[in-house]
């Protein structure tokens, strides 16, 4: 199976060839046991896998999360109808002033300026 190599791609092959063939025996031999204990290493170490979540566990924990989150938002939700409480409750307040025979309070906090205002309205001044 012969493959059409680009130009580059076969200088970077004998490079690193020239680069391998560069190393000596004893540096070579000792890479090359270093290389075979992390494959035996890894083989021995293959029986016992460290924990993972199995399969039938993961939809279980995504639904009681969604119940959860579901539960949540049920819970909090806003209440439907809070104007409609404090419409009623200055409608109420708004007949009773009407019905009642008193004024307003509104001029108790500060009668002389009413009457000032009254009268600087009535004299035409400004």
């Amino acid at each position: 199976m012969t493959h059409d190599r680009d130009p580059f791609e076969e200088r970077c092959r004998e490079a690193l060839a020239a680069r391998v063939e560069s190393v000596d025996g004893h540096a070579r031999s000792r890479l090359n046991r270093a290389r075979q204990a992390a494959l035996a290493e890894r083989a021995a170490s293959s029986g016992t896998r460290p924990f993972r979540v199995p399969g039938f566990w993961l939809p279980g924990s995504v639904l009681a999360g969604a119940a959860v989150l579901a539960l949540a938002v049920w819970v909090a939700r806003p209440v439907v109808n809070p104007p409609t409480a404090l419409a009623e409750a200055s409608a109420l307040e708004d007949a009773e002033m009407l019905s009642s025979s008193e004024g307003p309070d509104l001029y108790q906090d500060d009668a002389e300026f009413y009457d000032w205002a009254g009268g600087d309205a009535a004299g035409g001044t400004g």
